[in-house]
């Protein structure tokens, strides 16, 4: 005998609590395509959102989440649908030395929860998480600055120091990179003084 919709979803929630996430994915899947009009359909799709997030599955999570915000618009939960995108995003975070897209993407998310939601508790938590994107982002744009300035291309180096302190004065402070920024900069004066109207080193080598 078929379950209801009402004792899948109970089994999905169990499983899902008991870390039990296949089991719990299948529950809430079959709820869907067998009640799709089911109260407990939209709860299916929250979940599953739910259960692909605690399996670290974050694209698949992220994909489940759009999609509840996108069905449901007026849903009450949809504050936490748009955290919990944002917080895909930025856990699919790998390193300083990788495309910041994902940085970008869960920025893009916090800013659309805090628009549309800027007194719900989970607008308050994407503000300090923003901040922490922010300090991603600086760090991305610190290393970029330094591989050019080991290159001695220190024109490139000065643009990505300078776009450095005018978009992330909070978080260059944060991270401690002030004095080696003024640094650098110092240097790179220099070396554009030095270089100026004539071929690099690097240039002379064809690189």
């Amino acid at each position: 005998m078929d379950r209801t919709a009402e004792q899948l979803a109970y089994d999905g929630v169990q499983n899902l609590q008991e870390k039990k996430y296949d089991k719990a994915l299948k529950a809430f899947q079959t709820l869907k395509e067998r009640y799709p009009y089911s109260k407990y359909a939209i709860l299916a799709e929250l979940k599953i959102g739910d259960v692909y997030f605690q399996q670290q599955e974050y694209a698949d999570a992220a994909l489940a989440y759009e999609e509840f915000a996108r069905l449901h618009p007026r849903n009450d939960v949809v504050p936490y649908v748009l955290y919990q995108k944002g917080m895909c995003h930025f856990l699919s975070f790998k390193s300083v030395d990788r495309d910041p897209a994902e940085t970008q993407e869960a920025i893009d998310s916090f800013q659309r929860l805090i628009r549309a939601f800027p007194d719900s508790e989970y607008s308050s938590k994407a503000r300090k998480q923003l901040f922490e994107c922010e300090k991603r982002q600086a760090a991305h744009e610190f290393y970029v600055a330094t591989i050019y300035f080991k290159l001695e291309k220190y024109r490139a180096a000065q643009f990505h120091l300078q776009s450095l302190t005018e978009k992330y004065p909070e978080a260059i402070e944060h991270l401690g990179y002030r004095e080696e920024i003024e640094r650098m900069r110092e240097t790179c004066d220099v070396g554009i003084d030095k270089t100026e109207g004539k071929p690099s080193f690097w240039s002379r080598v064809g690189f």
